[in-house]
């Protein structure tokens, strides 16, 4: 049976990105196509794609096994999952002491009680095991996204400490921050400005934001948070920018922040895309219907508009 490349992305745990450029600059699969040159991946190639993403997050480079036989990828696979059980066998509080993690929502669950007895380093372990589980784009969307929501849940009902929030965000941080191991932005990809304005503090929508564009194949130029418009803007056009992201998540239809998203908009160029995120976007979308601005109320909305203006 064969699939084409997004179909083969969400079996995989790759972009449709990172596949092309493993092929064109690597050689590491040749996919048929049809008559109209669509690219077509039968189960051998996904078996592929799945052992290079494997062995790509545990250390390998990819310019090192993409032309590896499938075979050798799958003795290198094994000798790595080896590895790693020995590793985790001598900790005496491993993820892998722990009960079966073959759900996102075990992942979620143990990420949570990770948080409530501030063990960053366990947190860690879980984070990195579900990226290697689930790939990037699966660990983004099924447990990073629902365990912040988990945690911001828990915080709001006094069952969590401002400690035990700052520890699971400081994980996060880190690992959204820190790039796929084997994944290139190719030469000419579009760039996106990403921040949030000033007095906007909380950044993990941000950060997922900036996590998943530079996933999907974009140029990330992150600013951190607080970031007044004018600084914004300037950097956008400096950078010759193809859009701007904003996370905006406190407070909710303010009549600050609908200011700045309004000058943002006449300041930015009418070529360069504004995108607005985050849990007080969609009141901002209501005061704001007129205004040339694009709206993402979930991860999966601005996965939707990056791959729309990046074919």
């Amino acid at each position: 049976m064969s699939c084409s490349i997004q179909m083969a992305s969400q079996l995989s745990g790759l972009s449709p990105h990172v596949i092309r450029i493993w092929e064109r600059r690597y050689n590491a699969l040749n996919p048929s196509r049809t008559d109209t040159n669509r690219r077509m991946y039968c189960n051998e190639a996904i078996e592929r794609l799945k052992l290079l993403r494997e062995l790509t997050e545990g250390g390998h480079r990819i310019g090192n096994v993409a032309r590896l036989p499938t075979e050798e990828l799958k003795k290198l696979s094994d000798q790595l999952l080896a590895q790693g059980h020995a590793h985790t066998s001598a900790s005496t509080y491993s993820v892998d002491a722990s009960p079966a993690l073959d759900k996102p929502e075990d992942f979620i669950r143990l990420g949570l009680e990770a948080s409530k007895v501030y063990d960053s380093d366990r947190l860690r372990r879980l984070l990195q095991r579900a990226r290697q589980q689930f790939g990037q784009r699966g660990m983004l969307h099924h447990v990073i996204c629902p365990l912040i929501e988990s945690i911001g849940r828990e915080w709001q009902a006094g069952n969590l400490r401002p400690a035990h929030e700052h520890v699971a965000t400081s994980v996060v941080r880190e690992l959204l921050m820190t790039p796929v191991p084997g994944s290139q932005t190719a030469e000419g990809a579009p760039e996106i400005i990403i921040t949030t304005p000033a007095g906007e503090m909380h950044e993990l929508g941000a950060m997922l934001a900036a996590s998943s564009a530079r996933d999907l194949g974009w140029k990330i130029t992150y600013l951190g948070p607080n970031l007044p418009i004018e600084e914004i803007a300037a950097c956008a056009r400096a950078r010759k920018a193809q859009a701007v992201a904003l996370s905006v998540v406190y407070p909710e239809k303010c009549p600050i922040t609908e200011d700045k998203l309004r000058r943002l908009r006449q300041l930015l160029p009418e070529e360069i895309y504004l995108f607005v995120g985050g849990r007080a976007a969609r009141g901002y979308q209501e005061q704001l219907p007129d205004l040339p601005i694009h709206w993402a109320h979930s991860l999966g909305d601005m996965d939707r508009l990056l791959v729309s203006l990046n074919r």
